[in-house]
């Protein structure tokens, strides 16, 4: 006589019912996602016009002076972007591009982020790497400005001189703690782990 014995799945196979909250979690993420999708396709494109008009755009619409840049009119002590020399405008594309990378990586680095609260990863490894990244991009943000500045003035060819910006050091601090909670993240995730292996 043969005798089947049914064993129960373990624990940790068995899929919970998804509560209230974690929906709430997993639909807003959705959108968030899709936000984060969006300024990331918006400062991409951005980039590539400011890159393609700071090269061929020989128009008086866009200026540059030494509080900003203006397009339309500027002050008497702007001039058109396009009377200035190949090499000049070149290197502003360089700055450009310095300038508008961490903020393109940082929304790519939001949209990860969310896209995994979206598919119910809360507390995964990635989402402390993902905090990571994102406080780094922000701290890389805040220092573009001063970094480009200390190159422009090497460089002999700066004109906007308006660099230094409180917002500037709120996203450096604000970068420096988010990457603090990514790691703190990571931890907490290796001390679950190590609990959860312990017999």
């Amino acid at each position: 006589m043969n005798t089947v014995v049914r064993l129960k799945p373990r624990a940790e196979t068995i899929a919970a019912p998804e509560t209230a909250a974690q929906r709430r979690v997993r639909l807003g993420s959705h959108g968030l996602a899709w936000l984060f999708t969006g300024l990331l396709t918006l400062s991409t494109a951005i980039l590539v016009a400011a890159l393609v008009t700071m090269l061929f755009y020989k128009g008086e619409l866009v200026r540059i002076g030494p509080d900003n840049c203006y397009i339309g009119e500027g002050p008497p002590n702007s001039v058109a972007f396009g009377s200035l020399p190949l090499t000049h405008r070149l290197i502003y594309c360089l700055v450009g591009v310095v300038r508008a990378t961490p903020i393109i990586m940082l929304f790519w680095s939001l949209r990860a982020l969310f896209h995994l609260y979206a598919r119910g990863r809360v507390f995964s490894p990635e989402n402390g790497r993902s905090f990571s990244r994102i406080g780094g991009w922000l701290c890389a943000y805040a220092l573009s400005p001063f970094v480009c500045h200390l190159f422009l003035s090497a460089t002999g060819y700066e004109i906007d001189k308006n660099w230094a910006h409180m917002a500037s050091l709120q996203a450096f601090v604000l970068g420096l703690l988010v990457l603090v909670i990514g790691q703190v993240m990571q931890v907490g995730r290796e001390i679950e782990e190590d609990r959860e292996a312990f017999v």
